[in-house]
């Protein structure tokens, strides 16, 4: 079955896909789908994203239509097959892969903290990587490339390199992919974790600009450690916890304020409602009196009410003036 899959721009030409793997998740070590592209050699991993209702999809090779236009999905009513003028294909399935760069350092961390105490060799490294999958094979080469930015380094003897995991190496890398990620954080995380969680309680004010770089960072951090272990991702988000702790205060009083101004508007939507019912009423008995021939002027408003009154079961109040 024909599958569409969109991957970032630089992937080259048409064997750019090299092969799709199956690897253990960075953090959880779940089996999960991988794509290796060719050039550059890199990973990516797969989300899904599906139409909740049975569509096609259309992909045409036409050169005269619009290349950044998005593929066209069809109704099932309305799929037809491709005539002589048509040079793309239908695809049945509205499911779009949607591949997304993975570092490849993360795929080396938990090798690396089984024996966080003493130095390796890469083939020693990568024996233990193969125990979990072969499928490490297809990127081998991108692997030890990236050794050197997460570890130490020792030479005991010429020619022969071996490495243990620096915590302070990985932190300042995953520090550095912070402030890029939160200067090129996606529109819709940013609208959902940050735009409305700091929306003001009135539209004539605004939060301070430092809170929503804080709210960007703290959607950086928790992406990042989500594909940490979890050993490292405590000790990771650990070393944010007092940024974090700012934000969340003025969020919480972000939202105190905007309860508050939600009952003030509510107390006097009901004052104003009130207000309203008595002026109504008012309108009612002006008329009531125009028809009578009564003008009501010397009857008040407390009067008219107490006339309302239920007064069922209750004794006249003459008959408390009667002799005995």
């Amino acid at each position: 079955m024909s599958r569409l899959f969109i991957i970032p721009a630089g992937n080259g030409g048409d064997n750019s896909v090299r092969s799709i793997v199956t690897l253990p998740h960075p953090s959880t070590a779940v089996r999960t789908r991988y794509l290796i592209t060719r050039s550059p050699l890199a990973i990516h991993e797969l989300t899904i994203i599906d139409h909740p209702t049975p569509h096609s999809t259309l992909i045409s090779n036409d050169s005269s239509s619009d290349c950044d236009a998005a593929p066209t999905p069809l109704s099932p009513a309305s799929e037809t097959l491709p005539t002589e003028q048509d040079t793309g294909c239908i695809i049945s399935s509205a499911k779009v892969h949607i591949a997304t760069r993975v570092a490849p350092f993360f795929f080396l961390l938990r090798v690396l903290l089984q024996h966080q105490a003493r130095y390796r060799t890469w083939e020693d490294i990568f024996d233990s990587l193969r125990v979990e999958t072969p499928a490490y094979r297809h990127i081998s080469a991108l692997l030890e490339s990236e050794l050197e930015k997460i570890a130490d380094t020792v030479e005991p003897a010429v020619g022969l390199r071996c490495y243990r995991l620096s915590n302070e190496k990985l932190f300042r890398l995953l520090s550095s992919r912070i402030t890029r990620m939160t200067e090129k954080l996606p529109a819709m995380l940013a609208k959902t974790h940050v735009t409305c969680k700091l929306a003001p309680v009135r539209f004539d004010e605004s939060s301070p600009d430092e809170m929503y770089v804080r709210a960007r960072r703290q959607v950086a951090i928790t992406i990042l450690a989500g594909y940490l272990p979890s050993s490292l991702a405590k000790a990771f988000v650990a070393r944010f916890e007092s940024e974090k702790r700012v934000l969340d205060e003025f969020v919480s009083r972000l939202k105190e304020a905007r309860a508050k101004e939600v009952m003030k508007q509510m107390m006097i939507a009901g004052i104003g409602n009130g207000k309203r019912k008595f002026e109504d009423e008012d309108k009612d008995e002006a008329l009531k009196n125009k028809k009578t021939g009564n003008n009501g002027r010397h009857v008040s408003n407390g009067v008219r009410k107490l006339k309302k009154a239920d007064t069922t079961g209750m004794s006249k109040l003459s008959m408390f003036f009667n002799k005995k």
